[in-house]
């Protein structure tokens, strides 16, 4: 089973990938940018665990199709795009990752994101997630604006020196 931080990670890993199906569907960026943070959302609202990255991913390929037709439907009035199952196949053969490398940079975000405070992953999680501006993340946790942009700056630094080191000890090690 799935934890959030690793459903968490999981998904920031395929943020371009899912985005990119989503496009196909929606044709806009944007659209699909709101629709990807929407999925997101459902996924960590979710009562039950994710078994497994595939389990995951397939739910939310899936999820994703139908809430872009949903949102097509509701401001055109019908859905005039591919049909149900040519979507279908794409969400099921969709490409996820094929960089060998992406089950290392994957375990070591998984790994980074779990050592982050719980403050910290407030923040990313109200930010990135939950699609909020900094100045609704600043209102909800009751600090000023420049705080959380400066939080979110400490965040990414931290994550990134965190797997740039894990990525560096994993290829010393293979060689």
């Amino acid at each position: 089973m799935l934890s959030q931080d690793e459903t968490t990670a999981i998904l920031l890993e395929e943020r371009l990938s899912l985005t990119a199906f989503i496009v196909t569907i929606v044709r806009s960026f944007h659209l699909a940018e709101d629709i990807f943070q929407d999925v997101c959302v459902k996924s960590l609202l979710r009562d039950e665990a994710f078994e497994s990255r595939q389990h995951l991913l397939r739910w939310a390929r899936v999820l994703c199709k139908n809430r872009a037709i949903d949102v097509i439907r509701s401001r055109d009035g019908k859905y005039d795009g591919l049909s149900e199952e040519i979507l279908g196949i794409l969400a099921d053969d969709w490409t996820v990752s094929t960089d060998d490398g992406g089950s290392d940079a994957r375990d070591a975000l998984a790994e980074c994101l779990a050592k982050l405070t719980s403050y910290s992953r407030r923040v990313l999680q109200l930010r990135y997630f939950e699609g909020r501006s900094g100045i609704d993340v600043a209102r909800i946790l009751g600090r000023k604006p420049p705080t959380i942009y400066q939080a979110l700056a400490r965040i990414h630094r931290s994550l990134e020196t965190c797997i740039q080191s894990r990525l560096a000890v994993h290829d010393g090690g293979e060689r």
